[in-house]
């Protein structure tokens, strides 16, 4: 009867003259361990824009914004939302697109300022018939870069890799599918139409 209460006084006495547990933040600075879950932050380099950190975020932190008249995908983090759960990590395909950081932390006291958000924007391919996103630039790269020869099957990584040689306007949306669009930057959906339509 009286053991755990002579527990209780030690422990009480052993805090009294032993130094406090808790840091001192934030008032002094507190650096996160490096194995810290903390805010992810984009690599502009080894992204490729392809959307799965949003399509995996449970909390829908990570938006996709498509700007089809300037040809450009914008990928945002709001961190006012994000959840520290490193899903975007984990699930990125280049393995190097999107890494947690040590901060895990933000002061503001307003959910609109500049330092709530990181975002990396890429610029897109677009179907040359209906004018619909088929993918990042960046991720035609690397899809091509890893199928090597092969990817010359496809008429959209043929055109890719002519771009590195020569400049290639693109052209605006049209009303009617015509064979000639078979050598063009297109969609899938388009390029079934395409094949439908020369086959039969």
């Amino acid at each position: 009867m009286y053991l755990p209460k002579l527990r209780e006084l030690t422990e009480a006495l052993r805090s009294l003259f032993s130094a406090p547990y808790t840091t001192k933040f934030p008032k002094v600075p507190y650096t996160a361990p490096k194995e810290y879950r903390g805010f992810p932050k984009y690599d502009e380099e080894h992204c490729i824009g392809c959307g799965t950190c949003a399509q995996v975020c449970p909390t829908d932190a990570i938006e996709i914004i498509d700007d089809k008249e300037n040809r450009r995908r914008t990928l945002r983090i709001n961190y006012a939302s994000c959840s520290q759960c490193g899903q975007c990590e984990e699930k990125c395909i280049t393995e190097k697109g999107i890494k947690l950081s040590d901060k895990y932390s933000i002061l503001v006291s307003d959910l609109k300022a500049p330092e709530v958000f990181e975002s990396v924007e890429k610029e897109m391919a677009l179907c040359e018939i209906c004018g619909e996103v088929i993918a990042c630039r960046d991720h035609l790269q690397w899809i091509k870069e890893r199928l090597g020869a092969k990817a010359y099957a496809n008429p959209n990584f043929l055109l890719e890799f002519q771009k590195e040689f020569t400049e290639v306007a693109p052209s605006n949306p049209k009303d009617r599918i015509r064979r000639e669009d078979l050598i063009k930057e297109v969609c899938p959906k388009c390029r079934h139409k395409i094949v439908v339509r020369d086959e039969f």
